[in-house]
């Protein structure tokens, strides 16, 4: 198993590090993973350095020895991603929803949309298998609350601390139905696209 975050480069510079940081710090310590914050930041100023003009997706892996390995290529140019909701599994220790790991078979799926959106065996609207989602009423955007069931992204915290982002809870008869009648709109956030347009299967 490793530690990884996926991370935005944009003209040499990663928007959110200081939260990419923290969060796979924290993971590091939860789950017994060495980690040097030195290190990191060398590691990550020297990828860095290279030439990147363009956007890039950067996965940084961290074995449990702190050793750092990733892969970089080029983001392709995708605005808009399908989606459908979903049961998330609860079989899995509560570690696996709430850290970035290589263990990722809570959101494993067909594939039969770009991404899928979970929600809980009560029906609470939880994440995307690849970012938080937002819920847009009347002109403001609301995010669930983490209540230890999903992995909070950064691009969910930058726009929490910004206030540009609310704490609602949506339950899943509820959402469905303000989408049929046009009254939200849906969006998936994370570092990587930091905003995308989705197109739910209702």
């Amino acid at each position: 198993m490793y530690l990884f975050e996926t991370m935005r480069v944009e003209a040499g510079d990663i928007p959110r590090n200081i939260y990419h940081t923290k969060r796979i710090a924290n993971s590091a310590e939860q789950l017994n993973f060495q980690f040097n914050k030195k290190e990191w930041d060398n590691y990550l100023d020297n990828i860095c350095q290279q030439p990147t003009e363009g956007l890039w997706r950067l996965k940084v892996m961290l074995g449990q020895d702190g050793t750092l390995t990733h892969q970089i290529v080029k983001l392709p140019d995708k605005q808009q991603f399908s989606a459908r909701f979903e049961c998330i599994d609860a079989q899995f220790p509560d570690w696996q929803y709430t850290n970035k790991t290589s263990e990722r078979e809570h959101v494993t799926h067909d594939h039969e949309t770009d991404t899928v959106l979970y929600y809980d065996t009560n029906g609470k609207i939880l994440e995307f298998d690849i970012g938080n989602v937002v819920v847009e009423e009347s002109g403001n955007w609301y995010t669930p609350p983490f209540e230890n069931d999903f992995l909070k992204g950064c691009m969910r915290q930058a726009l929490l601390d910004e206030g540009k982002l609310q704490l609602r809870s949506y339950q899943l008869d509820e959402l469905n139905e303000k989408l049929k009648r046009g009254r939200a709109q849906i969006f998936l956030i994370n570092s990587l696209r930091e905003v995308a347009d989705i197109q739910i299967n209702l």
